[in-house]
């Protein structure tokens, strides 16, 4: 398990918000274009976040910041 984030301080609402934006505008994406389309541009986001969130690492072990 990955213990750089403390995950007792996470942001949960933040997490959900954003996850429903990506399914919602993947599966957009989906029906327009092409299901592929739509996977590849909710996994892209996925990783684009999980490789961004060192920016918020300290914001989640801090909550008072």
């Amino acid at each position: 398990m990955i213990n750089s984030v403390n995950l007792k301080d996470l942001p949960i609402q933040d997490l959900v918000v954003s996850g429903l934006i990506i399914f919602i505008v993947s599966t957009i994406i989906a029906n327009v274009y092409d299901p592929l389309i739509g996977i590849l541009y909710a996994f892209g986001n996925i990783f684009t976040l999980t490789f961004l969130s060192w920016l918020y690492k300290d914001t989640w072990n801090d909550p008072n910041k």
